[in-house]
């Protein structure tokens, strides 16, 4: 196809890149093969913006297998005014390896531009950035606190808008390593391409568990409450790309929670806003929505459903998107995703990802792009 240079040099190379950028990933992935002028332009930098800037909202789904290698894989959303579906390549999969034997507790901490940051949750804890459309990855340097059986660790994974700098954010809440019996929650944050974990220090809060951080309007947010305080009132943690500082903001309700239901509450973003999904009654499932952002009068019950309507059962949901249809794509704990029409109230699994020999699974939004670490 491109054994006749002075036919492609006729077509000027933005017009190429234009015409490039629009197709599917995966053609995008076999036009590098074809020659070497398609491999240079496909590695520019004008072009991979300009895909970016046209990448369709997409899954990642972190699949894990009782037997056999975990995997990346990449889900396309279909999403038109009347109809709303799933699809999934089989072929589009990257196993991550990352120079292990085993990709066991790898866990999706969040996703940047089609970067995504991964944490390996054991014994010999790591973190890496990745790309599953190029599988490059970086593995972060080891952070100064080392993760015991009793500690918590809470990450998150934004950018700063203006500059393009991609961060993670990571609380560790638990004893000194060289004194025990001296409990902190302290923050550090890793700036790619810096080669080192700054340490912002002490912080008066803690982040509850099993959950990550979600990006809105420039901070990364987190549900916390006051670390002294054990009828604490549930918090909004919000951080500061730019300016690396926190603010704490009252979150929906305002009735103290128990140690399990901070376990079934999680943040996540509806239509844009921040939300609160809240599985803590026995009798119905709400999401809260802050209308205006930082403001705490605006939080307002946008979503209910109810036990009637098979609603999901004393878990954490996350919410991933809001079809076109109005229709609610939520992932229910690590097991299985499904949607939910606030119009007609019903509840839909989805079977897309089914798979008896599986184990358990994560989701979230991604944007497949080919920036390069």
């Amino acid at each position: 196809m491109c054994s006749d240079k002075s036919s492609i040099m006729e077509i000027p190379w933005h017009l190429m890149a234009d015409i490039l950028s629009r197709l599917p990933v995966k053609t995008i992935v076999h036009c590098k093969c074809v020659c070497k002028t398609w491999s240079h332009l496909l590695s520019e930098l004008y072009f991979i913006n300009l895909h970016l800037s046209r990448s369709p909202v997409g899954l990642l789904i972190y699949q894990r297998y009782q037997s056999g290698p975990d995997c990346l894989k990449i889900g396309e959303l279909e999403d038109k005014p009347d109809h709303h579906d799933v699809h999934h390549d089989p072929l589009i999969r990257s196993e991550p390896k990352f120079g292990l034997q085993d990709t066991l507790d790898l866990w999706l901490i969040g996703s940047v531009d089609g970067l995504v940051c991964l944490w390996r949750y054991s014994v010999d804890e790591a973190t890496y950035i990745c790309n599953p459309v190029t599988r490059e990855y970086v593995l972060l340097p080891d952070n100064n606190y080392i993760r015991k059986s009793y500690a918590i660790v809470i990450y998150g994974f934004g950018s700063v808008a203006s500059t393009k700098q991609y961060k993670v954010v990571r609380f560790y809440q638990g004893n000194y390593p060289s004194e025990e019996g001296s409990y902190i929650s302290e923050c550090a944050v890793y700036t790619l391409g810096e080669g080192q974990w700054r340490c912002l220090g002490h912080v008066p809060f803690l982040v509850g568990g099993r959950q990550t951080g979600v990006s809105v309007n420039g901070n990364l947010h987190w549900l916390a409450y006051e670390r002294d305080n054990v009828n604490s009132h549930e918090l909004v943690c919000a951080f500061d790309m730019e300016t690396e500082s926190f603010q704490l903001n009252a979150s929906a309700e305002s009735a103290p929670l128990g140690d399990h239901e901070y376990y079934v509450r999680s943040l996540g973003i509806l239509r844009g806003c921040l939300c609160v999904c809240d599985n803590t009654s026995e009798s119905e499932f709400v999401i809260w929505v802050m209308k205006d952002y930082g403001l705490k009068e605006s939080w307002t019950k946008e979503v209910v459903i109810r036990e009637n309507h098979a609603r999901p059962l004393d878990e954490m949901v996350h919410v991933l998107k809001v079809f076109m249809d109005g229709s609610i794509l939520m992932l229910f704990r690590d097991d299985f995703m499904f949607t939910y029409h606030p119009g007609t109230k019903t509840v839909q699994e989805l079977e897309i990802f089914r798979d008896p020999s599986r184990g358990i699974f994560d989701a979230m939004l991604y944007v497949p792009s080919f920036i390069r670490l």
